[in-house]
């Protein structure tokens, strides 16, 4: 008796963090955002700010969800087909997608420059769920030769900087064009950031807390 006694305590405090991650989807969901993982596509994850393996060196997410408003999933989709149409095939590790308004202002703190992080009080197109961050990479996951690593502040992950091998040139520019073809627009200082046309469109800032 005393042990059903302990395991239904047990039950009980395990409830209202079964509800809150329900919330939190079923939140997303009503704006519209879906989840990438569950796409049928041959994608990869490495969310960067769920771990301490980004520019700010803690962890900014409190989970590795990717999420998307649904036009920004269906033209990643849309890249993924092109991508596997290319002569040397390839497809995608996603490094970060939806961004709660609240993670922004964390990352503002950390670099308060417009030019790479965008002000909490204008809000991001990450946190509109209408940004990806992405590089190519091989069907098991590899990644292939770009420019630099992720969140590099440097001159060389601009679009314009030339002076590169030239098959990571090439690859960057196939990069570039899938993209746009898609339906994104690019950055000029981000060769792994990409923003859905139509971003300004009914697609408010969101602060919704990333499913556990």
């Amino acid at each position: 008796m005393k042990r059903l006694w302990v395991f239904c305590l047990i039950w009980m405090l395990a409830l209202p963090a079964a509800h809150s991650q329900t919330s939190a989807e079923e939140q997303l969901e009503a704006a519209g955002l879906v989840d990438v993982e569950k796409l049928d596509a041959p994608l990869f994850f490495d969310i960067r700010y769920a771990t301490p393996n980004n520019f700010t060196k803690q962890k900014i997410y409190d989970s590795p969800r990717c999420y998307l408003h649904k036009d920004a999933a269906q033209a990643l989709l849309k890249a993924v087909e092109l991508a596997a149409q290319e002569k040397e095939p390839f497809t995608f590790c996603l490094w970060d997608c939806y961004r709660p308004l609240s993670a922004q202002k964390k990352l503002w703190k950390a670099v308060p420059n417009p030019s790479y992080v965008a002000p909490p009080a204008k809000g991001s197109r990450h946190n509109r769920g209408m940004s990806v961050d992405l590089t190519p990479c091989d069907f098991e996951g590899n990644p292939l030769p770009m420019p630099t690593g992720f969140d590099s502040f440097t001159r060389q992950a601009h679009m314009d900087f030339y002076d590169l091998p030239k098959d990571v040139l090439s690859r960057r520019e196939t990069l570039k064009k899938i993209m746009t073809r898609a339906g994104f627009t690019y950055t000029r200082t981000e060769w792994w950031h990409f923003d859905k046309t139509g971003w300004k469109t009914n697609h408010p800032v969101l602060d919704i807390a990333l499913p556990r």
